[in-house]
């Protein structure tokens, strides 16, 4: 069989292979589903509830027909920006096909998954020629983690930032990442896809690939910005490693590069300056830290990974060196030299590095097996797939344990959930509403409103406006304050339920020109009329905020 040709007996297995994964994917959330009851309701999320309500507020924009994303969960004016394009989209399609939000999403992230599998075993069939080194590759990526297990069962702290990566970082970890969010999905794949089509370019320059380097290109770019340059920048040093094996360079397939690379160039350049010119997106940009882990549990979250590719490295065997293994050694090279340098973003550079790992780590599989005996190299190669599920075993079983206790905010209140539904229906589109942090991140997804605070990222110095609503509800602030905070933010609505209460007891109620338009057990919603409402939806001015000891966190 010849290098990246995949035969009609691969594809059927992939189409069986792919199937597996989407329904052991969706286990959990049919487990979500099952554990509603009248009175709980289940958000659609058991990992990142945060960041999945925000997806589902860009959707119900999109619903909206939008084309341009607004940040909901600050209430400071800022400049409306063609970002989250696939949520827009998704949402345009809930509204055709009248899907609700998180279903549509489910089922795009479903969807998503054999497109990235596709992209792992065609990587793979790039640089291997054998069937058997293809589907383990595959099985590695996509059912595989690293040793986060031994640290479970060790005792060790249970704790984002600090436990191994394979047990909460998607970016890690392409089972988390299929069980996790359409767009991670989909910006894996498409670096692979730009991998393969890049190095295609760069060996026999042509337009097909030249067009497929540049689409995918773009898709990145739309997704995950940042990963383009990360990627053209291996392709490019991949261009002046063979030339200088080859003691030529020769420039048209670098040309080529450049000219696919050039599609994309517009938008990276619109989102730069949109995010370093605007305040809000600035501010959002800044506190959007992705910061790695101490290095052990990037090697603990790798797992076997890491010996064996760099045994494959170092011994690589007969098979293997039939291929060029260049490019992805030169990715397993670079990119941990790019997750501790001085940026916000460290670990998103880790889109799609567990390919190249495991790619390598086969080839020391391979030059391993050789030193054993026929009969007990199939032993081997099982025992190594199934010690690489154990991670993903145990993060399957403790979702679904954790789903069965219907904790907040994995699941809702079914009153809370009717009195965002009548705000949605009887309120005003972008206004601002003031509430605690936990309601302030799940009203956008049901209403076109504006959250005072409810996302650590978006939301303009979320510590700062979490100490005002605490404030605000415990009666810590005075009423002329509590007056004084509605009219410099423009809040338009005032959310009161059980969050709020269990803020403090001082009501809203009691406030000069709040009324109450909205009540329904323990639920209340005030209109506050006491000063005039900022009518125009999305003004770009900057307000001054010198009068508010805010700070970044």
């Amino acid at each position: 069989m010849k290098t990246g040709t995949i035969t009609r007996v691969e594809w059927k297995w992939l189409a069986l292979f792919s199937a597996g994964l989407i329904l052991l994917t969706s286990f959990p959330y049919l487990v979500g589903l099952l554990m509603e009851t009248p009175e709980h309701v289940f958000s659609g999320f058991f990992v990142a509830v945060e960041d999945g309500n925000n997806y589902l507020a860009a959707m119900l924009q999109g619903t909206a027909g939008r084309w341009l994303f607004h940040n909901p969960y600050t209430p400071e004016p800022h400049t409306a920006a063609f970002i989250y394009v696939i949520y827009l989209v998704l949402g345009k399609l809930a509204h055709v096909f009248n899907l609700s939000l998180p279903l549509t999403l489910h089922l795009a992230r479903s969807a998503a998954i054999p497109f990235l599998l596709i992209a792992v075993y065609r990587f793979a069939a790039y640089f291997t020629p054998w069937l058997a080194l293809r589907r383990i590759i595959l099985f590695l990526v996509a059912a595989g983690g690293g040793l986060g297990w031994l640290w479970v069962l060790a005792g060790g702290e249970f704790a984002p930032g600090a436990m191994p990566t394979d047990l909460w970082v998607p970016d890690a970890s392409a089972f988390l990442t299929m069980l996790t969010f359409p767009h991670l999905v989909l910006a894996q794949a498409s670096i692979l896809w730009l991998a393969i089509s890049g190095l295609r370019l760069l060996h026999h320059p042509n337009r097909k690939d030249l067009l497929s380097t540049g689409f995918f290109g773009l898709l990145i770019s739309l997704i995950h910005p940042y990963s383009l340059p990360v990627l053209i920048g291996l392709l490019v040093l991949y261009w002046i490693w063979r030339g200088w094996q080859q003691r030529l360079l020769d420039w048209k397939p670098l040309l080529y590069l450049g000219i696919a690379g050039l599609i994309s160039v517009p938008y990276l350049v619109y989102s730069a300056a949109l995010f370093n010119t605007d305040f809000v997106l600035n501010t959002w940009q800044e506190q959007n830290r992705v910061w790695s882990p101490h290095p052990v549990f990037y090697l603990l979250g790798f797992g076997l990974l890491c010996p064996l590719a760099l045994i494959g490295f170092l011994r690589q065997s007969s098979v293997c060196r039939r291929c060029d293994q260049t490019f992805p050694v030169l990715w397993v090279v670079v990119i941990p030299m790019l997750l501790y340098i001085p940026s916000n973003l460290q670990r998103r550079f880790l889109d799609g590095y567990q390919v190249p790992l495991a790619l390598l780590a086969v080839c020391g599989v391979v030059s391993l097996l050789y030193q054993v005996q026929p009969r007990w190299r199939r032993r081997a190669v099982l025992l190594l797939k199934t010690i690489s599920t154990f991670s993903n075993i145990l993060l399957l079983s403790g979702f679904i344990i954790l789903l069965m206790g219907r904790p907040s905010p994995a699941f809702y209140s079914r009153t809370i959930l009717e009195a965002v539904d009548w705000l949605a229906t009887h309120g005003k589109m972008d206004a601002v509403v003031l509430a605690a942090y936990d309601t302030g991140n799940l009203l956008p997804t049901r209403a076109l409103v504006r959250s005072f605070v409810g996302h650590g990222p978006q939301s303009v110095h979320p510590v700062a406006k979490m100490e005002q609503v605490r404030a605000f509800f415990s009666g810590a602030m005075s009423a002329d304050a509590r007056l004084a905070l509605l009219e410099s933010y423009h809040i338009r609505y005032i959310f009161y339920g059980p969050s709020e209460r269990a803020l403090g007891n001082s009501s809203p109620g009691s406030l000069l020109g709040v009324r109450l338009i909205y009540q329904q057990d323990n639920v209340q919603i005030y209109e506050v009329n006491s000063h005039g409402v900022q009518t125009c939806q999305w003004c770009t001015s900057t307000p001054d905020f010198s009068s508010w000891p805010l700070r970044v966190r």
